[in-house]
């Protein structure tokens, strides 16, 4: 006999330990089926599992009408319901283009920022297989690994997602037998939307392949999952055995993964490294990594190789990574120290390679010397704190530039180069055409093909003649990290 989806869920939450008795758990309802069906599940899970009740509704500011609509609509079926609502309006347009990031994930952040003032001790998702097997696809599009094939797990941190036992058909089939009204967003049939397309034209496809694809890419992530929470308990021990901090007072115990670490500078014990299995080694280094930096942005499969090169050559050599990190190989053991001054170079990450490699690095591709530059050697880069005040900014001379961190997805990305075919600059009200700007601004036609500019692929960050720098990488009041740029001896 088929399983009930209320009592499906609610042995799902029990296998996963989602909800504890008497916990506060809000759930967040954007008034579509997904979210009103888990707002009517939990409902009814009420008595029998013995939680308190919320909902947090967040109005993102893209739809107009529609989306005030979909606000209204969500309060009168909570006000039905009895369950204390909170909502919020955000400007996710504004902070799209402040943030440099898509609207979809300006839109998500936002979200997440209101969930993080609520008070409660359980969020409630309403994630189902379909939105595990698209994010899982998705994931594999861009490039990942076993972390990213996992997709999104059923409890993380105190966000829960007890849908995610359910497909898409099986919610909608609930909330038609319920009689439960559902409102419809219509950016989620754009297909210009990487998800969306994922969803309206990939899976289907899979399906046609086989009609078990969907649950097929379920069961693996799930797989995947309890692979990644193995692995991630082997690396922790290899990490406390070969792993020690090497700053005064620190302590191993106080690094953790989510947060920065207490101590910069770490050592690595090549003789416990090499004898690990080659699929833990990487692991160790690349948490070192995060360890030193306080983040994990970023730091990639190519950091953690250039580490395990250096490893193995000879003594007194180092390199400089992401971040300003620096590792030293020093008879058996690396040192890895972190900066706070971080020099771009024109190969990915400061990691060079043989073939183009600057004076002083050998023929292993291993720095030398200290200070590698953006080409041409004139212009440095440096990743400082937000102590930089807005008049600094503002009264800056034009061969020193201040841009907002965020708004770059990979620093290695940043070239110092002539004008090429499709490159634009973002202006306020959008983006032109460099040839444009370039003619609006009088700048002689015989002088152009000489010009430099900073850019990231064919988005131009700076102008290095005029001082002009693109609209969304200028620093605001909410930014973290600086990345200043200046030219010297040019």
């Amino acid at each position: 006999m088929k399983k009930c989806l209320a009592d499906k869920v609610k042995d799902y939450i029990l296998d996963k330990s989602m909800i504890a008795k008497g916990e506060r758990v809000c759930v967040a309802v954007s008034g579509g089926a997904d979210s009103m069906c888990l707002l009517f599940l939990l409902y009814d899970l009420l008595d029998s599992m013995g939680f308190v009740l919320s909902a947090v509704h967040v109005e993102h500011g893209i739809r107009g009408q529609a989306s005030l609509d979909d606000m209204e609509y969500v309060q009168a079926q909570c006000d039905r319901l009895g369950i204390p609502l909170h909502t919020a309006r955000v400007d996710a347009v504004k902070a799209s283009e402040e943030s440099g990031t898509t609207l979809e994930e300006a839109a998500r952040n936002e979200r997440y920022r209101i969930f993080g003032g609520i008070k409660a001790d359980k969020i409630a998702l309403a994630h189902h297989k379909n939105d595990q097997a698209e994010t899982v696809l998705f994931n594999l599009a861009r490039g990942t690994g076993i972390r990213g094939l996992r997709g999104m797990e059923p409890v993380w941190d105190r966000f829960i997602r007890p849908l995610l036992c359910a497909t898409r058909e099986e919610i909608e089939e609930y909330c038609k037998e319920w009689q439960i009204e559902y409102r419809h967003d219509a950016t989620n049939d754009d297909i210009d939307i990487s998800r969306n397309r994922i969803r309206h034209l990939v899976m289907p496809e899979l399906i046609r392949i086989n009609d078990k694809a969907l649950e097929h890419i379920f069961d693996a992530a799930e797989e995947l999952q309890e692979i990644e929470e193995y692995l991630a308990e082997a690396t922790e021990r290899a990490y406390r055995e070969c792993v020690k901090p090497s700053g005064k007072g620190a302590s191993a115990d106080a690094y953790q993964l989510s947060g920065k670490s207490a101590y910069s500078d770490i050592e690595i014990d090549l003789d416990i490294l090499d004898s690990l299995h080659e699929v833990i080694a990487p692991r160790v280094i690349k948490r070192g990594l995060i360890s030193v930096s306080g983040r994990a942005k970023d730091i990639s499969r190519k950091h953690v190789e250039a580490v395990l090169m250096l490893a193995k050559g000879q003594s007194g050599r180092h390199i400089s990574l992401i971040y300003g990190i620096k590792a030293y190989k020093e008879f058996r053991k690396l040192v890895i120290r972190g900066a706070g001054r971080y020099e771009l170079s024109d190969e990915a990450g400061g990691i060079h390679k043989a073939d183009s490699k600057p004076s002083g690095m050998d023929d292993n591709g291993l720095q030398g010397t200290d200070g590698i530059n953006l080409t041409p050697k004139f212009l440095t880069a440096v990743l400082t704190e937000t102590d930089v005040s807005m008049d600094e900014i503002k009264a800056s001379a034009n061969y020193t530039k201040f841009i907002d961190y965020a708004t770059i997805d990979d620093a290695s990305d940043l070239k110092v180069r002539h004008r090429e075919p499709g490159d634009f600059i973002y202006i306020k009200g959008g983006n032109k055409k460099l040839k444009d700007l370039l003619i609006e601004e009088k700048i002689p036609a015989g002088r152009r093909d000489g010009m430099y500019f900073v850019a990231m692929g064919k988005e131009i960050v700076w102008v290095l003649d005029t001082g002009r720098i693109g609209e969304r990488f200028k620093v605001t009041s909410d930014t973290e990290k600086i990345l200043r740029m200046e030219i010297k001896n040019g």
